[in-house]
């Protein structure tokens, strides 16, 4: 399956992201796939497989990937405005999101910005929150591996930096219940952040919510499986949606 890469200019900076459109099943709506802190997009390319006969666009945010990687401008905002970037540029008028971890807070302001965009959510193992990041994240992301790799060599310094000195803690629970798009929440089996209580608070806020588990991942939950939580997301996509 061709899968390009393509280039939007969002005020100067420049977003990379990987498109297999256009779809074989142009009936179908396309997702709009939103990755995790470090991840770069060749992390996700056995999703286009998957996925080959719907139109997927996984986005780089800012820093991370072939993106650029600006000296400042790492706010949720920011983040978001690069989503929303893509999304005009290719004339997205409806489409299906789907998120990992720390991508979540800029695709649900994404998904705010215009509602009525979005047909489905997928919310991969994080609350439907901004979470403010403390000082001493840096250094321990900085130090960390992700996925074999030490983060040293996935994202810059100072795009780490950035992210923690310009996060905050904002509740985003009942402007997602507004919406009133069908939404998934995948978690890992133990480890993640969407634990027991997280996976109670959706229930409770987040009308007729379904939750997956993914078999034997922690927060990754790409590991051990790479396609578990993308087959669920086009599982729950084709049922809750079908023909979209």
């Amino acid at each position: 399956m061709p899968v390009e890469e393509r280039f939007v200019d969002h005020h100067g900076v420049r977003i990379r992201y990987l498109d297999n459109g256009p779809s074989r099943r142009p009936e179908l709506l396309p997702v709009v796939f939103v990755p995790g802190l470090t991840d770069c997009a060749e992390d996700y390319l056995q999703m286009f497989e998957l996925f080959e006969d719907r139109r997927l666009l996984v986005i780089e945010m800012r820093g991370r990937g072939g993106s650029a990687s600006p000296a400042a401008g790492y706010s949720a905002a920011d983040h978001a405005g690069d989503l929303e970037s893509v999304v005009a540029a290719e004339g997205l008028r409806r489409f299906h999101l789907m998120t990992f971890s720390r991508g979540t807070t800029g695709a649900l302001d994404l998904a705010l910005a215009d509602g009525a965009r979005v047909a489905t959510l997928a919310v991969g193992d994080y609350r439907l929150a901004e979470v403010a990041l403390p000082p001493a994240f840096v250094d321990q992301m900085w130090q960390s591996r992700w996925r074999g790799r030490q983060v040293s060599e996935r994202v810059n310094r100072h795009v780490l930096d950035g992210i923690q000195a310009e996060s905050r803690d904002r509740p985003l629970w009942d402007d997602v219940a507004a919406l009133e798009v069908p939404v998934l929440v995948a978690r890992g089996g133990e480890g993640g952040i969407v634990g027991d209580e997280v996976a109670e608070t959706f229930r409770q806020r987040i009308p007729g919510v379904e939750i997956t588990v993914v078999p034997g991942s922690g927060h990754d939950l790409f590991r051990p499986d790479r396609l578990a939580y993308p087959r669920a997301a086009l599982e729950f996509i084709t049922r809750r949606c079908p023909g979209t």
